[in-house]
């Protein structure tokens, strides 16, 4: 039997966001996204809720039967209109989907690198991992100078005792590869205790193939499929151990390859000798290209690559057909306050432009945070904004500790406590912060899409992953207004009346 139809009053979400983009007017919700263009006139009938309008229930469980009504149904489900007396927790949106899902694994392969990158976050490596059999197989020149690598605390990102603790342990150093499939089946089990049915290896370092036995080994007994769980990899990786077999391979199991390279010239990623290293990556980038893998570039634009960092990437990723480059924004707050935001944004958005041009989009944190805007309530199928180490991540180091992260700091136990292991008090505190900001965020028009910068410079800064860098906060916000008025009619939902 049909209820019958009664009137609500409805008014504009308090959480509308507005703004001009050419001849219309983007509109999304603060916390929930979706989103979408109105020409003037819809936006004249967005706006007559401001001061409450009374609708028909039946006019949101029938068929509209104009334009007006079609846009108005679309107004509701995205909540930039919302019954008058409906009110939302503090900090806290309606959502559609599961909020607690883990949807990364981290391995950290290796806590090594053959590398001496002059901005890596680590600071601190230790002695180089000592060498298997299949390692020493590999070109000598690859593993250069393994006990060179040189020990500044000061650089280090890392705020903790438990954190140093490991990157010091010898016998944190390589994970073996019967250790790697016991740490991944514990934690498939943690993905599936959240409620997700997919989820992300990635394989990570140091240089994660300097370990690539038990790289070969997780790929070869998990396969894209465990226990109900549909399982995709990448891999970032500085490209100078690629070979023939590691292509081949990751081309098998469709691994996606995230070649760190920041421009043809820069110095900034020298060979531990210091020897340039782009003549070696660019051999490791070839093998991939010749077995056709999925390969995107990642940069670095920080004060080290400032001068260096220019359309010049785009043009090499153009050449090894790379159709996206992934772009890491310093960590280090003195950045933001060094370049200004208008100069960050400007060298950014040159490049960004460049590579549109050329078929190549620049992606990062920075914009994950308008991904996230174009869809709706994104977050709880994602698990996270724009940091995955927010509660959807865990990172599981050589020995099985867990941290949110390579960059964090915070130690959440051990991976064979699997199920348990998202119980902690520590993953707890992460786990609330995947959604929910510190209140100082509550009105910015990105609340609900950034979760700020790196947690681990936020341990390191405040002692605290609660805390919020105001020094980067305009940079989320204007790079990520660029984008959205950048955007075309045809590129998304555009409501016209």
């Amino acid at each position: 039997m049909n209820q019958p139809s009664v009137e609500v009053t409805y008014t504009t979400s308090k959480d509308l966001v507005k703004l001009p983009v050419n001849k219309h007017t983007a509109v999304y919700h603060r916390k929930l996204g979706g989103l979408s263009l109105l020409n003037e006139e819809s936006l004249r009938t967005l706006m007559s809720f401001e001061k409450g309008k009374t609708l028909k229930t039946n006019l949101f469980t029938s068929e509209a039967n104009d334009r007006n009504d079609e846009l108005i149904q679309q107004l509701a489900l995205r909540k930039l209109i919302i019954p008058e007396n409906l009110s939302f927790p503090t900090n806290q949106e309606t959502q559609v989907g599961n909020t607690n899902l883990v949807t990364v694994i981290q391995l950290v392969m290796a806590n090594a690198c053959n590398f001496g990158c002059t901005y890596c976050f680590e600071g601190v490596q230790g002695q180089e991992l000592s060498v298997d059999n299949h390692m020493n197989s590999l070109d000598e020149s690859r593993i250069i100078a393994r006990d060179s690598i040189k020990i500044d605390i000061n650089d280090s990102m890392y705020a903790s005792e438990e954190r140093f603790a490991h990157q010091y342990d010898p016998k944190n150093r390589h994970m073996k590869d019967k250790a790697g499939v016991s740490y991944v089946k514990d934690a498939l089990k943690a993905v599936k205790a959240s409620g997700s049915s997919n989820v992300m290896i990635q394989f990570f370092g140091g240089e994660p193939l300097l370990n690539w036995k038990t790289i070969n080994k997780v790929l070869n007994t998990f396969g894209h499929e465990h226990d109900g769980i549909d399982i995709q990899y990448s891999t970032v990786t500085n490209g100078s151990l690629i070979t023939e077999e590691v292509a081949e391979t990751f081309a098998n199991f469709n691994v996606a390859v995230c070649v760190s390279v920041d421009s043809p010239t820069s110095p900034s990623r020298p060979l531990k000798n210091g020897d340039h290293s782009m003549p070696i990556v660019m051999d490791g980038v070839r093998k991939l290209q010749k077995y056709q893998n999925r390969v995107a570039l990642n940069s670095a634009l920080t004060s080290s690559t400032w001068n260096d960092f220019d359309r010049s990437i785009v043009d090499l990723a153009v050449d090894v057909g790379a159709s996206e480059i992934g772009v890491v924004v310093d960590f280090d707050p003195t950045f933001y306050t060094k370049f200004g935001t208008e100069n960050i944004v400007d060298k950014l958005w040159n490049v960004i432009q460049y590579g549109r041009q050329k078929g190549v989009i620049l992606t990062g944190y920075w914009h994950q945070i308008f991904q996230v805007i174009l869809g709706f309530d994104a977050v709880s199928y994602r698990g996270f904004k724009n940091c995955s180490a927010k509660g959807a991540q865990l990172s599981i180091e050589p020995n099985g500790s867990v941290f949110s992260c390579k960059a964090g700091s915070t130690l959440m136990g051990k991976i064979h406590e699997a199920t348990n292991l998202l119980e902690s008090d520590s993953y707890q505190s992460h786990n609330k912060l995947r959604r929910n900001n510190p209140s100082i965020c509550n009105g910015c028009e990105i609340e609900g899409f950034c979760a700020g910068l790196c947690l681990g410079t936020l341990e390191k800064k405040f002692n605290s992953i609660g805390a919020v860098e105001p020094a980067t906060c305009n940079f989320y916000r204007e790079i990520t207004k660029k984008h959205i008025q950048s955007l075309q009619p045809d590129e998304l939902a555009t409501f016209d009346l």
